[in-house]
């Protein structure tokens, strides 16, 4: 019964997220990608925007080209390496990206009403420990140390 509800509740968080991020005329993804940079960048590249967001190459590309289109990101050359691009948010996308961000933890905060966030927390990350190196996405030890980091 537990896989029942844990593919249900991925599924049912991801809609929820979805309509949250349709609210501030954005995807789930643009949101996801606005919010990385927020907290990890000011500039990544699309490589560890990939890694933080989960999303495949394809699907970034589509979504970063939104999000320029909209004025809320920029793409410019790296200067290390002229071949390669970096993202980072303009004035108008740290914007969105703190409206986005106050909507998003009103949502968690309104699921986690109630429940130990202590002990919430150490489930998840033991989920999330577990799943990782299943999938070959960045542990959340690092991104959550290089979230810490950038503040």
């Amino acid at each position: 019964m537990l896989q029942i509800w844990l593919t249900r509740f991925a599924r049912l968080n991801t809609v929820a997220l979805e309509d949250r991020s349709a609210a501030l005329g954005l995807t789930g993804s643009e949101v996801a990608v606005l919010g990385a940079l927020d907290r990890e960048g000011p500039v990544l590249s699309p490589t560890r925007l990939q890694g933080v967001v989960i999303q495949s190459p394809g699907g970034l590309t589509k979504t970063l080209r939104r999000l320029e289109d909209g004025g809320l990101v920029r793409r410019r050359a790296d200067p290390d390496d002229r071949r390669a691009l970096l993202v980072e948010l303009t004035a108008k996308g740290r914007r969105a990206a703190g409206r986005a961000s106050a909507v998003i933890s009103e949502h968690y905060d309104a699921l986690l009403e109630g429940i130990d966030r202590a002990e919430a927390t150490e489930t998840v990350r033991a989920l999330l420990d577990r799943l990782e190196p299943m999938t070959g996405m960045p542990s959340s030890a690092r991104v959550g140390r290089a979230a810490r980091s950038a503040r």
